[in-house]
């Protein structure tokens, strides 16, 4: 009868396996992967400063005129625009206080108008919008829209004063600092926008 070392012989390793003998067994074929990894958040279009400082560099000087004249309309606006005066004629007492544009239609309606008309032309010079018509004759329309509702603001009385009251008292309204501020700057940006509108007209007549 024939010797055994053993009924159950440890079979030898391949050696193109690579695999040693008493090896920890590989995780199946079929464990789940790990999750991919967020991708990261984007910071979003960012405005060059380098283009608006150059922009503003190049641009026509009456063109920043306009624009700062309806900015100067707005400050003239917080201001004390209408002036109110109180007098009690039997009593010998008066009093007078002031208030802003915001208290009357015309007034705050024409503020809004020229800076409307200022922001359109900053946004026209920085290339964020284009508008159906030549920039500078829409500026001259808007301020002078601006200008004839603040000449109609002389004629109206915010505040109900009604001139001659009961028992000897007196109201009466007139036009404060702001008013006189916010009329030279819409003045002023109707005429810049009107030198504009010419210069441009001129130039498309040169190169036609």
């Amino acid at each position: 009868m024939t010797d055994q070392h053993g009924e159950n012989p440890i079979e030898p390793t391949d050696p193109g396996s690579g695999q040693p003998e008493g090896a920890a067994t590989p995780p199946p074929a079929d464990a789940p992967a790990p999750p991919p990894a967020a991708p990261a958040a984007s910071s979003g279009p960012q405005y060059d400063f380098s283009d608006a400082k150059a922009t503003l560099e190049s641009a026509n000087k009456l063109d920043l005129g306009i624009v700062a004249a309806g900015v100067v309309a707005l400050i003239g606006s917080w201001l004390p625009f209408y002036t109110i005066s109180v007098k009690a004629a039997g009593l010998g007492v008066s009093a007078s206080d002031s208030v802003s544009a915001w208290h009357g239609f015309f007034g705050w309606f024409a503020v809004l108008v020229a800076l409307a008309t200022s922001v359109a032309l900053a946004l026209v010079l920085f290339n964020v919008v284009k508008l159906p018509m030549p920039t500078h004759q829409i500026a001259v329309a808007g301020f002078g829209i601006a200008l004839l509702l603040l000449i109609l603001t002389l004629f109206v009385d915010p505040a109900g004063c009604g001139g001659a009251g009961a028992f000897g008292v007196s109201c009466t309204i007139g036009r404060g600092f702001g008013y006189w501020l916010a009329l030279l700057a819409v003045l002023a940006g109707g005429a810049l926008s009107f030198m504009r509108m010419r210069e441009s007209t001129a130039g498309s007549a040169a190169t036609a």
